[in-house]
């Protein structure tokens, strides 16, 4: 077995490297950095870099925060009952 290389003990990630994990585009990630929906991050140089353990805490809150949809299931997220030709609403026929 190999070692690791250095990029990859790097307690940072770049954002090619945020890129691939999330599998999207750098562009993807530098506008959600400038959106504020990205993890923390900082300028070294040139580069952005973002500590992985801020990446992984960031993580862990958008899959606590994920629930499933229920939309249309609930009563709030019906559409409004529509009239028929008659003036009932289609519940009244049911």
């Amino acid at each position: 077995m190999t070692p690791p290389s250095e990029s990859e003990r790097s307690p940072h990630l770049t954002v090619a490297q945020l890129a691939a994990r999330w599998q999207t585009t750098k562009s993807a990630i530098y506008v959600a950095r400038h959106r504020g929906k990205a993890p923390n991050g900082f300028k070294s140089g040139k580069a952005v870099l973002f500590p992985l353990a801020e990446v992984e805490a960031w993580e862990r809150e958008r899959m606590a925060g994920d629930r499933p949809s229920h939309r249309g299931t609930t009563v709030e997220h019906r559409p409004p009952e529509r009239a028929t030709r008659r003036g009932r609403t289609s519940a009244a026929r049911a």
